[in-house]
């Protein structure tokens, strides 16, 4: 007969595998669902996208050749730059979407364990439950202290900021492109309107993935811990 203590070892065991199993699997299932969505959220800008880049350049008034060639490498800049943004936006939100479930399922999952060993007490609770409450409890923390360290929901905005505001230059460029004038409609010159665009792209230009620096500052957790020594 095997002893007692292997075979719940044994259990215990083979239930972390089957919940590392399946939370692959409801991780996958997750993050398609996110990346799905995400991509419907997007789908009419993308569209619209597509036209101002490959028609909203075409036949400018009153333009000359080399003028039309600088606005076309303006256009496709500032679409390059967007781009940048909605794969970043994408990505964070899929991200979010999937650390968020996790970590409620894992929460409730814990609380549960929890509720069973203050029912029992610590001493009666058996080894199995003491297992999943510690594996629950690290895995719904992994999850919460991703969330907050690399700040997804500024992320989210900050980046869908960005590709709305280069949405709006390329929506002057095809302005510009048609009429002559602004998005305002006054005249102005190719000189100006080009600098105006480019300095404002140039304003915008960054890499918006933030991360909170109080969650990831190993340097003060350091000094604690040798503190307490």
């Amino acid at each position: 007969m095997e002893n007692p203590k292997k075979q719940q070892i044994k259990e215990v065991v083979i239930t972390f595998i089957l919940i590392i199993i399946l939370t692959t699997i409801g991780f996958f299932l997750l993050k398609n669902h996110a990346e799905k969505e995400g991509r419907e959220l997007m789908s009419s800008m993308d569209k619209a996208s597509k036209i101002q880049t490959h028609e909203g350049m075409n036949n400018c008034v009153g333009r000359s050749e080399k003028e039309v060639e600088s606005l076309v490498i303006l256009n496709n800049i500032i679409q390059n730059h967007k781009e940048q943004h909605e794969t970043t936006f994408l990505k964070l939100y899929t991200y979010q979407f999937v650390s968020m479930k996790l970590f409620l399922i894992f929460s409730i999952l814990s609380a549960l364990t929890i509720f069973v060993i203050t029912h029992s007490g610590w001493k009666n609770t058996t080894n199995y439950v003491k297992a999943l409450f510690l594996f629950f409890t690290a895995i719904s923390s992994l999850f919460g202290l991703s969330l907050s360290s690399f700040d997804q929901k500024v992320g989210i905005h900050r980046n869908g900021k960005a590709f709305i505001n280069y949405d709006n230059l390329q929506k002057q460029l095809v302005n510009y492109c048609a009429t002559g004038a602004n998005i305002e409609g006054d005249s102005i010159s190719f000189v100006k309107l080009h600098a105006g665009i480019m300095k404002k792209t140039t304003e915008l230009h960054d890499f918006y993935l933030d991360f909170d620096k109080t969650e990831l500052n190993m340097k003060d957790a350091l000094d604690l811990n040798k503190s307490n020594e």
